[in-house]
């Protein structure tokens, strides 16, 4: 999905391109390209390179011959990358990691948003940028949320994602699995509460994968650990209830992270101006789909376009050519 946000602009400007999967992840990267060395695309203009980002990922991200880095991960490794790139000026197009706030008001639809926001915490075990990261709650209709949102976590199906009636595979391996444990436990210590999951599976069928079970803290404080970082996994975070809509807007846009924003209400009027003051690359209201639309992010989760002819720019130069032709 990352490669394929990426090639189809990076192809029609007229590039040529070496995609580095990730090590952990590479096989369909592979398979991409057995499809498309099949395919009437002359040889070198689609390349597949594996191996580790501290080697092969460095290399191309400093080499002088490599124009432009387009890269979907962590803030961490993309600011590596701008240390790198900036060796030679190179451009980058970043698209890094989010906290992403889900503002439910006290005039929502809760339906759609405890569906949906299931759906965004568990969607890939949650390891996904635009995840629901903090969800802020208006006071009036804070217990309820919860208790449906609570209900809504427990019905999710784990297991098997060979299974077709599997809702929630294991995450992507034993290290990543011990960090977002970590986070867990760092939730408990600092003292939010810890209402649904937390723990590894017990079921016999669950023992040979690295399952996070679907979790759930609740009066999440601005200055915890968990409201603060990625987790990058199937852990929600229900921030402490608030009571006015300058006061959300604040705690929402207290973080290093800008990527996405879900916003909830029946108040036009309302859902716009919050559209307009989360500092955020993309603002989404009552279950709208953006999938056409350019994507992007604000502060830390990066910087650059992509889809729609946003995109398509990213991969291209501006080129001045004045002529005084007899």
């Amino acid at each position: 999905m990352m490669i394929t946000d990426k090639l189809p602009a990076i192809l029609a400007a007229g590039n040529t391109c070496v995609i580095k999967p990730p090590s952990i992840d590479s096989l369909s990267a592979l398979k991409l390209a057995e499809i498309l060395e099949k395919l009437d695309i002359p040889q070198g203009v689609v390349n597949v390179i594996t191996g580790p980002g501290s080697s092969v990922g460095e290399a191309l991200a400093s080499h002088r011959d490599v124009n432009m880095v387009a890269f979907t991960g962590s803030c961490e490794v993309g600011k590596r990358i701008m240390e790198l790139a900036s060796q030679t000026v190179k451009r980058l197009q970043l698209e890094l990691g989010g906290k992403n706030p889900v503002i439910v008001l006290d005039d929502a639809d809760l339906g759609m948003a405890v569906s949906s926001g299931v759906r965004g915490q568990t969607f890939n075990c949650g390891q996904v940028c635009a995840s629901h990261g903090r969800f802020y709650v208006h006071e009036n209709i804070y217990d309820e949320l919860v208790e449906k949102f609570v209900d809504g976590m427990k019905k999710v199906v784990v297991g098997d994602p060979a299974n077709e009636k599997t809702q929630m595979g294991p995450v992507v391996s034993a290290e990543h699995r011990a960090r977002i444990e970590s986070f867990i436990k760092s939730g408990i210590d600092e003292g939010s509460k810890l209402v649904l999951g937390g723990k590894r599976p017990t079921k016999s069928t669950l023992d040979k994968g690295y399952f996070v079970m679907p979790t759930v803290f609740t009066h999440v404080k601005q200055n915890m650990t968990i409201a603060r970082e990625e987790i990058f996994g199937p852990v929600a975070c229900i921030m402490e209830p608030f009571s006015s809509d300058d006061e959300v807007i604040a705690k929402a846009n207290d973080n290093t992270f800008g990527l996405k924003g879900i916003v909830y209400s029946k108040d036009r009027a309302r859902v716009l101006r919050f559209a307009n003051d989360l500092k955020a690359g993309t603002i989404l209201a009552n279950n709208s789909r953006g999938g056409e639309l350019p994507w992007c992010g604000f502060k830390e989760s990066g910087q650059g376009k992509e889809r729609f002819k946003w995109g398509l720019y990213e991969f291209s130069q501006i080129k001045v050519v004045s002529l005084n032709i007899d």
